[in-house]
């Protein structure tokens, strides 16, 4: 049997034809390498159309699926996830069980991109929904940004879908029905606890 030469996250390309990758083609996916919480990854993979080796670049994240942890046993593999990039030594897995928790992370994430024009602010709108509560230290900037009046409803731009439209509205409402009442009864008033549960089933839908 061939020698395990470590562990790694594996990927598609997602639908999208990119210029390196054809949709579909597998890469092997590296740890997030700069604070950005792997926006942008390192993956090795075959280039399209080329049945040459494999080789190394950067893509953003938001182009891959379905994520999965496998063992490395190909040296040439392994070769160009150890490679330097740019001269800078590349961070690996420490372990298959922190693979395995970063690809719990990246599926939702994955799952939250699928079938909009901009995945990246949905994702972003999507996290912002847990910090519209009082007393989160966000929560200033996720209401902004939750009622910002050029957040586009346009079906596929951000939301997929007329029910996700109409929850974000119905948070909408509730968060200007709070604003009318006043600063005053800001942090008591009685709608916290509805906005909470509203702020989570769309949530729920934008993670469908």
């Amino acid at each position: 049997m061939d020698e395990l030469l470590g562990w790694c996250v594996v990927a598609n390309v997602a639908a999208t034809d990119l210029k390196h990758f054809s949709a579909g083609t597998k890469v092997w996916v590296l740890p997030p390498q700069w604070g950005d919480g792997g926006q942008d990854v390192v993956v090795v993979g075959r280039h399209r159309g080329s049945p040459g080796p494999v080789s190394q670049m950067v893509l953003p994240r938001v182009h891959l699926t379905n994520f999965r942890v496998r063992g490395v046993y190909q040296p040439a593999v392994q070769r160009q996830l150890t490679k330097p990039l740019k001269r800078r030594e590349l961070r690996q897995w420490e372990s298959r069980e922190e693979a395995e928790k970063v690809v719990e992370w990246w599926a939702r994430d994955a799952a939250i991109h699928a079938g909009v024009r901009r995945p990246l602010k949905r994702a972003d709108f999507y996290y912002r929904l847990a910090q519209v509560l009082p007393g989160h230290v966000l929560q200033q900037w996720a209401v902004q940004d939750v009622m910002n009046p050029r957040l586009s409803f346009e079906l596929g731009d951000v939301f997929r879908d007329q029910q996700e439209v109409d929850a974000v509205h119905e948070l909408r409402e509730l968060l200007d029905t709070i604003a009318t009442a006043g600063v005053a009864n800001w942090r008591n008033n009685e709608l916290w606890p509805v906005v909470s549960t509203v702020a989570e089933k769309t949530q729920a839908l934008l993670s469908r």
